[in-house]
């Protein structure tokens, strides 16, 4: 099954989604997510960790896992999330495993 075309207007910014799922029994499940002019933290509300980042920007989710019946998702989930604000930090975290690592922030604005 596959969602090509799923968009959501928040507060702030839209939030645009694909998604597949497999009809094998693992049901192997994909998810794009894109929020332009989002609070980089809107996730946080659906389970992810907070993010070392404020305010309004731009975010890109990519993640996978096997929904199967009587069995937990968290070990099979894994993906990443980049975040940029709008003062130009950006942040990328990585789950593997259901568990969240994050890098150190840095800028996207030149050395002077």
């Amino acid at each position: 099954m596959n969602i090509s075309e799923l968009s959501a207007f928040t507060e702030k910014g839209i939030l645009e989604a694909t998604a597949s799922v497999s009809q094998t029994p693992q049901r192997q499940t994909h998810i794009s997510l894109n929020g332009r002019g989002v609070p980089v933290n809107i996730l946080q509300q659906w389970g992810w960790p907070e993010l070392p980042l404020t305010g309004d920007g731009n975010i890109q989710l990519t993640a996978s896992g096997d929904i199967q019946a009587n069995v937990p998702l968290k070990p099979t989930v894994s993906g990443q999330l980049h975040a940029v604000n709008a003062a130009k930090q950006q942040v990328t975290q990585t789950m593997n495993t259901g568990v969240v690592s994050s890098s150190e922030v840095t800028s996207t604005e030149p050395v002077q």
